[in-house]
């Protein structure tokens, strides 16, 4: 069953227990996911970068859609770093039930008025959105704009 991050998060503040996110790109890795956690009756997080949502295309979320939908176990499906209201939207359309929206490279406040509009619109349709409000520092590869004031 495909859920809301929000429906899906509940028991995990309950129970104390946390919930696996899986960032896929392909459908041999979704029904990897989606048939383990089946084998385990554990909930998931099926997370896409929109860069790999551009890569597979919309289409590709119908199969997604279904095969999570038709599943016995929730499943949240969960748009990481969209960098924009564009970004966002397409996912929503596409059947997401999560969004994070990345506005960390910008100044503060800009982030904070992109991060609200985000909200009204996802929380008008019942998505979830995660929101990134500040930087990490050290990526790994790069360093993020402002870590000299992390």
């Amino acid at each position: 069953m495909l859920v809301s991050m929000h429906e899906l998060l509940k028991p995990t503040r309950e129970h104390g227990f946390a919930i696996g996110a899986f960032n896929v790109a392909d459908s041999c890795f979704i029904r990897a996911v989606v048939e383990e956690a089946e084998a385990t009756n554990t909930p998931a997080i099926i997370s896409i970068h929109p860069s790999e949502h551009d890569f597979v295309g919309d289409a590709f979320f119908s199969y997604v859609r279904d095969i999570t939908q038709r599943s016995r176990v929730p499943f949240t499906l969960h748009l990481d770093h969209g960098a924009s209201v564009e970004h966002v939207l397409r996912a929503i359309q596409c059947g997401f039930t999560s969004v994070m929206i990345d506005g960390s490279l910008l100044p503060y406040e800009e982030n904070v008025a992109l991060t609200r509009e985000v909200v009204r619109l996802a929380h008008a349709v019942g998505v979830s959105v995660e929101g990134e409000l500040g930087t990490i520092g050290q990526t790994g590869t790069s360093v993020e704009g402002g870590v000299s004031e992390v």
